[in-house]
């Protein structure tokens, strides 16, 4: 034969209780989701900034950030230059069919300059720059007008 598991009815101020905690754990749980969202932002977009400075300064490309760390930090757009030709472009990060958990520095082997490949057939690859938050958008002459 089996147990039989009897749970005793919870007075009144027990049940008030159990609410009372249950209530302040939640509200806890929502608060350190808070904390955790902005120190993840924090570490995306200082690990972003090194990363450009690591660039300025002529460094190795790798390690970098992955790209979905740096679409985190809203740096959404990759600059890159192609020595050959000289020609620079912005790559929008959120666009790309390529896999978020892919370092930024692997883009260099995929990405090539369309002019050169358009006149010669080859496939130039690029240099990386830096990570840049999005352009806004250019302002029209009659926003210009009234700003003034």
């Amino acid at each position: 034969m089996s147990r039989k598991v009897i749970r005793m009815p919870l007075s009144g101020g027990d049940r008030k209780f159990y609410a009372r905690e249950l209530a302040k754990a939640e509200r806890r749980h929502a608060e350190l989701v808070s904390q955790v969202s902005v120190a993840y932002g924090a570490a995306h977009r200082l690990a972003c900034e090194e990363w450009n400075v690591r660039m300025f300064l002529g460094g190795p490309p790798e390690p970098s950030p992955s790209i979905q760390a740096a679409i985190d930090a809203g740096r959404v757009e990759l600059e890159v230059r192609y020595p050959a030709c000289g020609h620079r472009e912005r790559v929008f990060l959120p666009d790309l069919v390529w896999s978020r958990e892919r370092p930024i520095h692997t883009l260099a082997d995929v990405l090539f300059c369309r002019p050169c490949h358009a006149n010669s057939k080859a496939k130039r690859r690029p240099e990386l720059v830096a990570l840049y938050e999005a352009a806004p958008p250019p302002a029209t002459p009659a926003a210009a007008r009234r700003a003034r």
